[in-house]
């Protein structure tokens, strides 16, 4: 069992996703008992066992779909001839559930508002990546929670994080020309959500040289900036509430064009 759960770890930590299919209950004569389990990777491929045969093969489709659907589920597999998978005479009920790796947050910008952020996103389930430029910012008292922290000039830190579709990217950095910086490095992935604090000025100025840089405005409109839900937020927690609560939403919406805000004019 040990065995399993740590290769289920592995995965899950490799940002691979899997599925963990558990015989709930048992009636009758079947092939394994409440409890067994087993993991079935993107492949196909498979550790542990629910019994072989015909309802391993079914289940393993089962797992596979599930996978791809991103959904958990139980069902009910009769073993008698008539459904074909064995000929025990039993009935076994499996927990199919699909398991995903933990949605990663990538803080640029390890100051008061990161801080808080990276608090409350650790409570959310979020792997939480933090960078910064500057080393006493940049450390493990400070983040002791933290699940990465890469103390590098921005552009190289980020270059160390591997953003995809389940990755959020918030910047909160200590100066414009770092914002600009990490801003253009997260625009060239397809990171989740893209998230940049400052003023309406301070973006417009953002937005122009990135413009100018040859930066196209609709990937601008991918940007939530000013970040963060209108909440009257003043402290770096109450703006990391604000931030958290965006990223909450942005994480639950399932059409597309979010993120779609009115760009400042330049």
């Amino acid at each position: 069992m040990e065995i399993l759960f740590n290769k289920i770890l592995e995965t899950v930590r490799s940002n691979s996703s899997c599925v963990l299919a558990t015989v709930v209950s048992s009636h009758g004569s079947s092939p394994r008992k409440i409890g067994a389990k087993m993991v079935v990777f993107g492949d196909g491929s498979i550790q542990g066992t629910i019994g072989g045969g015909g309802l391993e093969k079914l289940v393993i489709k089962d797992a596979l779909e599930a996978l791809k659907r991103k959904k958990s589920y139980l069902k009910d597999y009769p073993l008698d001839k008539k459904s074909g998978l064995q000929v025990c005479g039993g009935k076994v009920s499996i927990f199919i559930e699909a398991l995903e790796p933990a949605k990663k947050l990538v803080i640029a910008g390890a100051g008061h508002i990161g801080l808080a952020l990276s608090f409350i996103a650790k409570l959310l389930g979020f792997f939480v990546i933090v960078v910064d430029n500057r080393r006493v910012f940049a450390d493990k008292n400070r983040f002791p929670h933290a699940d990465r922290i890469i103390c590098a000039p921005y552009k190289r830190a980020l270059a160390q994080v591997e953003i995809g579709k389940d990755t959020f990217v918030v910047i909160v950095t200590h100066g414009h020309v770092h914002d600009t910086e990490c801003l253009e490095a997260a625009l060239e992935t397809s990171a989740a959500y893209i998230g940049m604090i400052g003023s309406r000025a301070k973006i417009k100025h953002v937005f122009g040289h990135l413009l100018k840089k040859g930066v196209k405005r609709g990937e601008l409109k991918r940007v939530y900036s000013p970040v963060g839900l209108k909440i009257g937020a003043q402290t770096p927690q109450e703006i990391a509430v604000s931030i958290a609560a965006e990223m909450i939403q942005v994480g639950k919406q399932t059409t597309e064009g979010r993120g779609q805000k009115k760009l400042p004019k330049t």
